[in-house]
C-alpha cells in the first residue's frame, strides 16, 4: 500500500452519501496516508433553477463556511463554494470553474501543508491538472460513463465528455472498474488498468453467521423475500420489470433498502408487496440481506449500465445471496453464479429458480468465495502497486535526463 503520501480526492459524490467506490478507497489510504476529501460543489444557477433545494443549498453552505472537517485521524472532508456556472455548458465558464476551484483547493492543500500531493480524481470538473499542486502524480479513478450522467441534455453530455478526455490525457495513470470503460479510456492513455470494484467482505458476510440477526423491520414481511440494497433512482431502476414479476408473484415481498432519489408512481405505490424501508447504514445492511431470499439489480439498459460495475454485487455475494441482475457486461464473467437477464420474462424465471436455490449451502460458499478474491483491500494494493512504479518510473526518467545533461556539459 502507499505510505507516507498526502492525496487530494476530488469525488463526484458526497462522504455523507451511501459508501461507493472512492469512499471505501479513500477510508482504507488514510491508514498510512493523509487524505483531502473535496466534496462536489453545487453552482450558484441551482437557487434560482430549483428553489425546492434551497434548504439542502444552505446546510452545504454551511459546511463550506465551517472549513475542513476532520473526520478521522490522516482524513478531513471539505465543502468548496459554490460554482459561478453550471459546469458542461461552455468551455470558457468550465475554465473559469477549474481556475476558480483549484485555488481555493490549493490554498487549503497548504494551509494543511500538504507537500507534492497524489490527485486522485473521481470527476473531470472541478480540477485540470497543470502542476499548480506541484503534484507528485495525477490519478483518475473512474468508476462511471461521466456522460451517461447528462443523458437527457446532449450538449451538456458532450461537453462533460471532452472534460474527460482532457483529464485522461493529463492523467498519469488510469483507473476503470469495468472492461468497457478500459477499452474507451485505453485509446486516450495506454498507462489505463482494469481494477474492478470490491467488497467490504468483513461487513457483508455477517449474513451468513447465524449468530446475526435479522433486522427488526423484516421480520413480519412475508417470505420469499426479494430484496434490493442501494440508491434507488427512477432513470436507473427498471420498474417494468418490477411490477411484471410483483403481479405474477403476489406472494413474493420486493424490499427495497436505500434512499429513493425521485417520486414513485401511483402503481408501484399500490402494490401491496413491494416495501420501501429507506436509507440504512453499511453495518446494518446484512441484518437485511440475510432475511434475502434473492438479490436483484434490475437496471433499465443504458450507457450508465453498459459501463457501470455494481459495487453491490460483490456485497450480495459476500452475503452467500443468488444474484439476479440486469444484462451488465460487467458482470457477464461471473455467470452463471450471477444471473443475467434481458427481458422482463427472464427475470421472472431467474428469481424463481433463485428462490429454489437460496438455501444450497455449497452455492453460498461458492459465492462468499469469488466476492472474497474482489475486496477493497485487494483494490487499495493493487492501485497503490501501479501507482508506486509509475513514482518510480518518473523518478527514473528524472535521473536519467540529469545525467544526460551532466554528460553533455
Amino acid at each position: 500500500m502507499l505510505k507516507g503520501e498526502d492525496i487530494i480526492c476530488v469525488s463526484w459524490l458526497y462522504w455523507d452519501e451511501i459508501p461507493l467506490v472512492m469512499h471505501h478507497m479513500m477510508t482504507r489510504l488514510s491508514a498510512q496516508n493523509r487524505i483531502l476529501w473535496v466534496d462536489p460543489p453545487f453552482p450558484l444557477t441551482l437557487f434560482l433553477s430549483h428553489p425546492e433545494l434551497a434548504g439542502i443549498h444552505k446546510e452545504k453552505l454551511k459546511k463550506w463556511w465551517r472549513g475542513p472537517n476532520k473526520v478521522m485521524n490522516n482524513f478531513w472532508v471539505y465543502y468548496p463554494p459554490p460554482l459561478p456556472v453550471f459546469y458542461g455548458r461552455m468551455k470558457f465558464f468550465d475554465r473559469i470553474n477549474q481556475f476558480y476551484l483549484s485555488r481555493i483547493i490549493k490554498r487549503l492543500a497548504v494551509k494543511l501543508e500538504f507537500k507534492n500531493p497524489i490527485l486522485w480524481l473521481y470527476h473531470p470538473y472541478a480540477i485540470l491538472p497543470n502542476g499548480e499542486f506541484n503534484e507528485k502524480l495525477v490519478c483518475y479513478d473512474c468508476n462511471d460513463d461521466m456522460g451517461a450522467f447528462f443523458y437527457r441534455l446532449s450538449y451538456q453530455r458532450q461537453r462533460l465528455i471532452d472534460l474527460e478526455t482532457e483529464l485522461i490525457k493529463k492523467a498519469h495513470i488510469v483507473f476503470t472498474t469495468s472492461k468497457n470503460l478500459y477499452q474507451s479510456k485505453k485509446i486516450f492513455n495506454p498507462n489505463t488498468n482494469y481494477f474492478p470494484s470490491g467488497a467490504d467482505i468483513s461487513v457483508f458476510s455477517q449474513a451468513l453467521l447465524p449468530t446475526t440477526e435479522i433486522s427488526d423491520d423484516m421480520i413480519n414481511i412475508q417470505k420469499p423475500i426479494v430484496g434490493f440494497t442501494g440508491g434507488i433512482a427512477n432513470d436507473k431502476m427498471n420498474w417494468e420489470w418490477i411490477e411484471k414479476a410483483a403481479h405474477a408473484h403476489p406472494e413474493w415481498s420486493f424490499v427495497f433498502i436505500g434512499p429513493l432519489q425521485e417520486k414513485l408512481s401511483s402503481r408501484l405505490k399500490c402494490l401491496p408487496n413491494l416495501y420501501f424501508l429507506g436509507k440504512r447504514p453499511m453495518e446494518e445492511l446484512p441484518k437485511y440481506i440475510k432475511a434475502f431470499d434473492v438479490c436483484i439489480i434490475p437496471y433499465k439498459e443504458s450507457d450508465f449500465m453498459k459501463n457501470s460495475f455494481p459495487t453491490k454485487t460483490f456485497e450480495y455475494l459476500a452475503g452467500g445471496k443468488p444474484v439476479v441482475t440486469s444484462d451488465i457486461p460487467a458482470l457477464r464473467e461471473f455467470e452463471p453464479l450471477v444471473q443475467l437477464c434481458k427481458n422482463s420474462e427472464e427475470f421472472i424465471v431467474s428469481i424463481e429458480r433463485s428462490i429454489k436455490e437460496s438455501g444450497d449451502i455449497e452455492l453460498q460458499k461458492k459465492r462468499y468465495h469469488v466476492a472474497s478474491d474482489h475486496t477493497w483491500d485487494a483494490r487499495v494494493e493493487k492501485t497503490s502497486s501501479a501507482i508506486i512504479k509509475m513514482i518510480d518510473n518518473k523518478i527514473e526518467q528524472k535521473s536519467d535526463k540529469r545525467l544526460m545533461i551532466e554528460e553533455v556539459i
